[in-house]
């Protein structure tokens, strides 16, 4: 069985990303010790702060219950125009020097809205710059930076263009997390989606888009990052898991499984990650 993850954003529907967003990391961690698998992913948001003697002290307290940290994802505004880019190469910089004191040897940062009067290929060129300088400063520390496919009006949102990105990026540094629920074509990739009433719609299922996608880039994938609604109760309904299981499985991808929950109905994380670990678990056991 591959690696399992827990994403400990997940967790933001008991704690938010207040003042108590660090509980997150600790929720995740007491999860995973208790399901027996073999870590938690973390986000740059859940920090409170990069200093070396804080995230040696939480990485001495994860570590102590017998598991381990995947990787650290970088936070990225969507809505923000390629003039904030700038920025954010400057936050990953200070990431890639801060992820060591924690053990972690990889960071996730996904591409960048189309804005404004921007056009995809503007976007597309800001962003290959972008990367190309993050790879460039993670290379000489010794940190994998994966790219992460991610929709809401960004690029790169579908396999062709992660495939095109990971070409034109000629940099050992550069890897790929594939994400289930964030190609063009996923119900939950563009916020929200919803029934006449206002409430998370059951019905709600992803197009043949995303299954394309999911073939296209599974077999550059060293990262698979699981996506989880649970409109209704039971087995996810809007992302087939069995479809993509058998992509996966076609495509011989052998990496760690990163399980990422965003609630989309009244399933609790709680019950939610569980539940996934359970479902994924048989999935790729059968």
């Amino acid at each position: 069985m591959h690696p399992i993850y827990l994403q400990a954003l997940s967790f933001h529907d008991l704690f938010g990303t207040g003042e108590a967003k660090e509980e997150c990391v600790h929720a995740a961690a007491d999860m995973a010790t208790e399901l027996g698998i073999a870590g938690i992913d973390i986000e740059d948001r859940l920090l409170k702060s990069f200093e070396p003697r804080y995230l040696q002290e939480l990485a001495h307290q994860v570590e102590g219950r017998g598991i381990q940290f995947g990787y650290c994802g970088l936070i990225v505004d969507f809505r923000a125009p390629v003039s904030s880019i700038e920025d954010e190469i400057d936050r990953a910089k200070k990431l890639i020097d801060a992820v060591p004191h924690l053990g972690i040897t990889s960071i996730r940062v996904p591409g960048n809205g189309v804005v404004g009067d921007q056009t995809v290929e503007s976007t597309w060129a800001a962003v290959r710059d972008k990367f190309g300088q993050i790879c460039e400063y993670a290379g000489q520390a010794g940190v994998t930076v994966f790219l992460h496919n991610h929709n809401h009006g960004s690029t790169p949102s579908t396999g062709a263009e992660v495939t095109r990105m990971l070409d034109e990026i000629d940099n050992d540094a550069l890897s790929y997390v594939l994400d289930t629920g964030q190609f063009q074509g996923s119900p939950g990739a563009g916020g929200r989606v919803s029934s006449p009433d206002g409430s998370a719609s059951p019905e709600s299922s992803a197009s043949p888009e995303l299954y394309e996608s999911i073939e296209t880039c599974a077999h550059r994938a060293k990262i698979v990052r699981a996506k989880f609604y649970f409109a209704v109760p039971g087995n996810e309904q809007w992302l087939d898991y069995p479809r993509i299981v058998r992509i996966l499985k076609n495509a011989a991808f052998s990496g760690p499984i990163s399980i990422v929950y965003e609630p989309r109905g009244d399933v609790p994380s709680t019950e939610a990650l569980p539940a996934a670990v359970r479902y994924l678990t048989d999935l790729f056991d059968t």
